[in-house]
């Protein structure tokens, strides 16, 4: 299957809906073709995935594709980040002299979208009494700045995204249901970045090695396939976000070095797969299981992972010893360092 690399048509004029996103995935095309099938409507979206799968990029395609509002902003809000004490004034704005501080006008979130799109990124964590607020907002499509008698009306399109359950949460009365429905007209969801695969993790992962070097002057002629493949087989819990942070770093080492020289880049790669783990995470070891766990692996690296010599060196049999990789999941990790080592011819 062909990289979609900024090549999803806008149903209207033909100018790209997708900007930045790039994907080998037929989930990612399905979704990919979705969006470009909606983005000129002006209906509300809701974006939901995990966090780090790229829901901010999706709804900027959806502003891109929209041929009546591609040229007007976007205004990005983080639901999560505003103080409670704030909401009124930053999504409805003030007149001069509203209260104490107001030393200008001011225009909220809601007036500086118009002609554009509005996206709310992290719905889920709005308060129920300022979901109220929004609603009847989102209702009469006007709004009256604090201090202020005259309404406004409103012009953009809503495109909210999160990474929680808002049907399950309405469902529990944790969420208003009413404003679900006004938000959720359209849904996409992001899948998780195991869910679209190892294709998509080695193009990103290039993609993003790519794009580094160019930025600083440099170019790799090509990325070994060693390095690709334990790239496509580590598991990243922040997803594309945790995946575009390795290579930026793996980017960077490599240019330092010179080479792809897998006696630098492989305790990288194990360094993020100590830290994130390979399944749900990394298992919070207690004090000493930690200390026997460094003093195991110390003992296989020194040992070139030959178990029989390191069990040896550790006064234990082999059993105890593959008992023991088993329970820290060290076993993964040999097969990182010889999988490379196997392509290198080493």
């Amino acid at each position: 299957m062909a990289v979609v690399r900024q090549t999803v048509q806008a149903p209207q004029d033909g100018n790209n809906a997708i900007d930045g996103i790039v994907a080998r995935s037929q989930v990612m095309h399905d979704l990919l073709r979705d969006v470009a099938l909606y983005a000129n409507s002006d209906a509300n979206a809701l974006v939901l995935g995990e966090t780090g799968t790229g829901k901010e990029s999706i709804a900027r395609a959806l502003h891109q594709g929209h041929a009546g509002r591609r040229h007007g902003p976007f205004v990005s809000v983080n639901c999560g980040a505003i103080p409670d004490g704030l909401f009124e004034s930053e999504f409805f704005g003030h007149m001069k002299g509203a209260f104490t501080g107001a030393v200008n006008d001011h225009a909220g979130y809601l007036e500086q979208a118009n002609g554009g799109t509005l996206f709310l990124d992290e719905l889920g964590e709005l308060p129920l009494h300022q979901q109220v607020k929004l609603l009847r907002v989102l209702e009469q499509r006007t709004v009256t700045r604090l201090g202020s008698r005259t309404p406004t009306a409103l012009d953009f399109r809503l495109v909210a995204a999160t990474n929680r359950d808002l049907r399950g949460m309405a469902e529990q009365g944790t969420f208003r249901a009413d404003l679900y429905y006004r938000v959720a007209v359209l849904l996409f969801r992001l899948p998780s970045l195991e869910e679209r695969g190892a294709a998509d993790k080695r193009v990103i992962f290039e993609t993003v090695l790519n794009r580094v070097a160019e930025r600083n002057g440099h170019r790799f002629a090509s990325v070994p396939a060693w390095l690709l493949d334990e790239v496509a087989r580590l598991r990243y819990q922040g997803n594309v976000r945790e995946l575009i942070n390795l290579a930026e770093r793996i980017a960077i080492a490599a240019q330092a070095i010179g080479d792809w020289e897998a006696g630098q880049i492989l305790p990288m790669l194990r360094r993020h797969h100590e830290v994130t783990g390979t399944s749900s995470g990394r298992t919070a070891w207690s004090g000493r299981d930690e200390a026997e766990r460094k003093r195991v692996l110390a003992q296989l690296e020194a040992n070139g992972w030959r178990r029989q010599t390191t069990a040896a060196a550790l006064g234990i049999s082999r059993k105890v010893l593959w008992e023991k990789m088993r329970k820290y999941r060290l076993y993964e990790l040999q097969t990182l360092a010889s999988g490379a080592g196997e392509q290198l011819g080493s």
